[in-house]
């Protein structure tokens, strides 16, 4: 049995990319075409933790049964596309494909539910559809320029969609929620990677998203449509089936992660080690191992606001903490120039410490006990001069 799920998940792969590379952009469709919308759910995947959608358009009169997936990137290279990602200039493409070559790889070989939502199009707008999508699909069109919050594989189904029905999905209301809120329930399985990202993107993910913009998550764009009327004010979906699985909605994690734990164990070495210093000063290793952490974690949050193209990643209030600069003053403890660095440095950590309830900025877990560490040991390294410590690091 495993091994014909195998081969049944090998055909089917094959099946989509020679279908995706061999199906033309057909001109027309019929009056019978019907249009639907797939829900893929998470994956276990990273690129697939927030799941995925399709739009479908089936003919039996033309023989058409087209998937359009905007959601189409290059993975040949892993280091590549983990670096385009990081830079904020990855390329996405909308590519056709086989529809139940799309459903059976999503459960067989990636055992992903989906729900399939039937659309109440008429024909007029099935074609005017057909034809945004079949332009889209062009060489010259079907390549775009990838955005996590606002130009995905769910955004693009809403907008085409908006196109053909001459009406918004939703209105601009706000739902009271942020983008942060949104996304972070769909990695509550993976802590360091729910850490990395709330460390990486800045305030602007921290203003509430509109209705229509909850269409950023394939799972919200199955809530949108079920809720959204045609022009003429009937339901948008005619009935909805699920085909595989049982879709189950992210829930946001609760019990303490090992990084978190981690952080505050690091804070009260650092605690004992600042208490211990005002009796026997003496030289601290963990100085360096801390502060170079930190000063990586500075370097990368320093990338995101200054260099990377991505607009959600800045302003980034961690900068408060985590100084990309770190490293350097522990060369030269006992300049006067130092002393004043890490009275600095303590006092912007303590001051962000103090103030996490009142930010704008929601931080992940482990953001407090890093800055109360950073805070303790740039106290001790304030009084160098005075205290008679040698430089941390030989200069």
């Amino acid at each position: 049995m495993w091994l014909t799920h195998r081969i049944l998940a090998l055909f089917t792969l094959l099946s989509l990319i020679s279908l995706t590379l061999a199906m033309p952009a057909r001109a027309q469709i019929s009056d019978s075409a019907r249009v639907s919308v797939f829900t893929i759910y998470p994956g276990e995947a990273i690129y697939s933790l927030w799941g995925h959608s399709a739009l479908r358009i089936w003919d039996p009169v033309t023989d058409i049964d087209i998937s359009y997936n905007y959601g189409t990137f290059d993975f040949r290279n892993p280091l590549s596309f983990i670096a385009r990602f990081a830079y904020g200039k990855l390329d996405y493409q909308l590519s056709l494909q086989n529809s139940p070559a799309l459903v059976e790889y999503s459960w067989f070989s990636q055992k992903r539910g989906v729900v399939e939502q039937h659309l109440n199009l008429t024909p007029s707008e099935r074609r005017a559809l057909y034809q945004y999508l079949s332009n889209n699909a062009l060489p010259e069109n079907r390549t775009y320029r990838y955005d996590f919050l606002y130009d995905n594989c769910a955004t693009r189904i809403r907008d085409a969609l908006e196109y053909a029905l001459q009406v918004p999905l939703a209105d601009s209301t706000s739902t009271g929620v942020t983008f942060r809120d949104l996304v972070r329930p769909y990695v509550h399985a993976r802590p360091e990677l729910d850490m990395a990202i709330n460390l990486a993107m800045g305030l602007p993910v921290d203003r509430y998203a509109s209705q229509r913009e909850l269409a950023l998550l394939p799972i919200k764009l199955q809530v949108l449509l079920q809720n959204a009327q045609t022009a003429t004010g009937a339901p948008l979906v005619l009935r909805s089936d699920t085909l595989y699985g049982n879709p189950v909605t992210p829930e946001t994690r609760r019990s303490m992660s090992l990084p978190t734990g981690l952080a505050w164990l690091i804070f009260v070495v650092a605690l004992v080690y600042f208490l211990r210093d005002f009796r026997k000063p003496c030289q601290r290793k963990f100085d360096v191992a801390l502060l170079s952490t930190v000063t990586l974690l500075g370097l990368l949050v320093t990338f995101f606001w200054l260099i990377s193209l991505h607009t959600i990643t800045r302003p980034n209030l961690h900068i408060m903490w985590a100084w990309p600069l770190h490293v350097l003053p522990l060369y030269f403890s006992r300049r006067s120039w130092a002393t004043i660095y890490w009275w600095c440095a303590a006092a912007s950590a303590a001051v962000f410490a103090l103030g996490l309830a009142w930010w704008p900025q929601p931080s992940p877990a482990i953001a407090l006990p890093l800055a109360l560490a950073v805070t303790v040991r740039c106290i001790t390294l304030a009084r160098v001069p005075r205290t008679g410590f040698e430089p941390v690091l030989p200069a």
